[in-house]
């Protein structure tokens, strides 16, 4: 019975995160920020581990180089290098880090287990107090609260903004529109129409580009994104299904206007030669760069856009090409349709903590083409999780002209002069929906502004 009781009051910790904490932390940069933005020294249970996660702190705050060798240096400065085993437990915490992109569960589960700890020191300290019946009741319960609102307030972010605040920056704003003469300045896409109806891409937004496979919606993203550089913007480009090669002939395609066949077979004239030189000219100074992971997780991808916002002091917009190649990586979740909600919700966080715009393109279902007589896409038709429209902002449909025509009637096409395709923005969560038309160019792989009559 003593036994049982003895089990029964082991304090709550997990030993296992803590040390997968710390190694990640070794290994990976981007987890020292996550862990960072949880943690402090006093939620580690073991005092090696706290004074570990003491010197990577102040190491990381001077700016230190971090690893295993310039960490035990730093034991070893601060005289504690033996008691928390020397360079042979490091190397085991490292061993013992197996995914470090994991590191925030783990920061999460070491956070969790600290506020437990401290609820039941708290509680003790409850208990001998009304026992020793020194103070009266009101006292008594005017401390707990006091200590118990601490406790909460170590473990919670400040969220709230006084409402002044937040009525000054609304005003500030609305003279920013003004001096625009009356439009709201976000990211804009070069595309006039599609402008004209968001007022460009907003940060903190989500933007859903969807179409079914073949319409153009990673040319349509390209476009935009190159667009946002070439006018100063910071933009970031996942693309998880083509390579950085293929994206890069299609962004020498569209800018030079030499067809994408001839620079897949090298049959280039010379004029298309200096064409392709000058558009290469074109995006020296473009603050874009283009990530090719064929598997990535949402935290990966925040992580990495974190790093290149702290590398270029901004970042306003992020391409996702596409959702349904994603995965939540370690997350164990029965049903893709969770699995998706999960990964929305998680880009639509991002793209609010660090106050960038991010499109995210998704597949269709074949609703539109099973839909006789009009083949506009639907929001109905999002594939795999109706948390997709709920997550978003914006939501862009793809439609082009062509697409659902038969075999024996193709639609007539210019391949020099393009043909329609129809931006329908179906959900618009802060401004109007409407349909803008462009000329698709398949070339080119480039869409563009129709010609006003």
């Amino acid at each position: 019975m003593d036994e049982e009781r003895k089990d029964v009051l082991l304090p709550p910790v997990d030993i296992d995160a803590e040390k997968a904490v710390l190694g990640s932390m070794l290994k990976n940069q981007d987890a020292r920020a996550d862990v960072n933005a949880i943690l402090r020294a006093e939620d580690f249970y073991l005092k090696e581990h706290q004074e570990i996660f003491r010197a990577m702190f102040d190491m990381d705050q001077r700016g230190t180089g971090i690893d295993i060798t310039t960490v035990y240096s730093a034991l070893k400065q601060r005289k504690t290098a033996d008691m928390v085993g020397g360079i042979t437990y490091l190397s085991r915490l490292m061993d013992e880090a197996i995914v470090p992109s994991n590191a925030r569960y783990y920061a999460e589960t070491v956070a969790d287990k600290s506020k437990m700890r401290q609820l039941i020191t708290e509680a003790e300290a409850i208990r001998d107090a009304a026992y020793s019946s020194e103070l009266p009741p009101e006292d008594i319960l005017d401390n707990a609260e006091q200590r118990i609102l601490e406790i909460a307030h170590k473990s919670q972010r400040n969220n709230y903004v006084d409402v002044n605040d937040v009525l000054f920056e609304n005003i500030k704003q609305l003279q920013e529109i003004e001096q625009n003469g009356g439009e709201e300045r976000g990211i804009p896409t070069g595309f006039r129409d599609v402008d004209r109806i968001l007022g460009g891409f907003q940060k903190t937004d989500l933007i859903i580009l969807a179409a079914r496979p073949g319409v153009g919606k990673t040319a349509w993203a390209l476009n935009a994104a190159e667009y946002a550089a070439s006018i100063g913007k910071k933009v970031m480009v996942f693309s998880l299904e083509m390579s950085t090669k293929q994206l890069g002939e299609r962004l020498l395609s569209m800018t030079s206007s030499v067809p994408l066949e001839n620079i897949h077979k090298g049959s280039l004239s010379m004029e298309e030669w200096e064409d392709l030189s000058a558009a290469q000219d074109s995006f020296y100074g473009h603050d874009m760069v283009i990530d090719e992971s064929s598997v990535i997780t949402p935290l990966e991808m925040k992580n990495k856009c974190r790093r290149f916002k702290q590398e270029k002091g901004d970042l306003d917009l992020v391409v996702i090409d596409y959702l349904q190649l994603m995965s939540m990586g370690g997350y164990r979740i029965e049903q893709r349709e969770k699995e998706i909600a999960a990964i929305t919700r998680s880009i639509k966080i991002m793209a609010k903590e660090l106050d960038c715009a991010v499109v995210l393109l998704s597949q269709l279902s074949r609703g539109p083409e099973q839909r006789g007589g009009d083949h506009m896409p639907k929001l109905s038709d999002l594939r795999d999780s109706g948390a997709i429209e709920q997550d978003a902002d914006v939501v862009i449909f793809l439609k082009r002209d062509d697409y659902y025509s038969s075999e024996e009637e193709r639609a007539n096409i210019d391949e020099n002069t393009g043909l329609t395709c129809a931006v329908n923005i179906a959900k618009h969560r802060n401004g109007p929906v409407g349909i803008a038309n462009l000329t698709w160019i398949p070339r080119y792989v480039k869409f563009g502004n129709l010609a006003r009559e």
